[in-house]
């Protein structure tokens, strides 16, 4: 999984420096951190392409280790020429921010992206946090959030102010979080309670609520935990992820 994602990021690292190198000032879809509808459209639109012909889905191979919404990342080179004349400018194939993945691949596969930026400021958080434990034993824990769920403590790792990712979801800044393992997640947790609160359906206590934020959104909570309704009616951490 950090292999993967050291490659795609350093693909994005290395694409600006040569244009800015050349002077070149590029296509400015390629640098936005919009995904637009028309191209999520096309891409869709070859995916389903491509599995009506060949009875599969045209993904990269995961793990069972990698994150959900980083599972099913679309194999553009599956595509292009033949359902698409070229992966899509703000893809990180072509030196974009966004990966573009499957959601719901076995029972409705359709297209969505996460940014790989929220991914590389992940990466340097918990590279930091690696150094901090080899130096000390133990990892920078700030606050209790939930059982298994900590605040960081920035300053032991070298922060003057906490980093945060902009919500792709409400445009807002989010904090990050670890959990007992020190993997660094996001904190949807006010896009849920948004989303909860906008939502008509009559929602069970203890579901995953993350599909609210992507149902009628192109983007998917990339590095996040699931969130669920307590028996309180409340928007919480779900921490024992209910039995299928």
């Amino acid at each position: 999984m950090m292999k993967r994602r050291t490659a795609a990021i350093a693909l994005i690292i290395f694409t600006t420096i040569i244009l800015q190198a050349c002077g070149y000032p590029g296509d400015p879809k390629a640098t936005s951190h919009t995904a637009y509808k028309a191209q999520i459209t096309e891409v869709q639109q070859a995916v389903d392409d491509y599995k009506k012909k060949t009875g599969v889905l045209p993904i990269k191979n995961s793990t069972p280790e990698t994150p959900i919404f980083e599972q099913n990342a679309i194999d553009f080179k599956r595509l292009v020429p033949e359902y698409l004349p070229e992966a899509p400018v703000n893809a990180y194939e072509e030196g974009g921010y966004f990966q573009y993945v499957i959601v719901n691949a076995e029972t409705d596969p359709t297209v969505k992206v996460y940014d790989l930026t929220i991914i590389s400021t992940i990466q340097d958080i918990e590279n930091k946090i690696q150094v901090f434990r080899e130096n000390k034993g133990f990892s920078p824990v700030g606050q209790i959030l939930a059982d298994g769920r900590y605040t960081i403590d920035y300053k032991a790792i070298g922060y003057k102010t906490a980093p945060e990712v902009k919500s792709p979801y409400s445009g807002q800044p989010l904090s990050l979080f670890m959990d007992s393992k020190s993997q660094v997640y996001v904190n949807y947790l006010p896009d849920i309670y948004n989303a909860v609160k906008a939502s008509k359906e009559k929602l069970p206590k203890g579901k995953d609520l993350r599909y609210l934020l992507y149902a009628k959104s192109p983007y998917v909570p990339v590095a996040s935990v699931p969130y669920a309704l307590n028996d309180k009616g409340e928007v919480n951490f779900l921490l024992k992820t209910p039995s299928k």
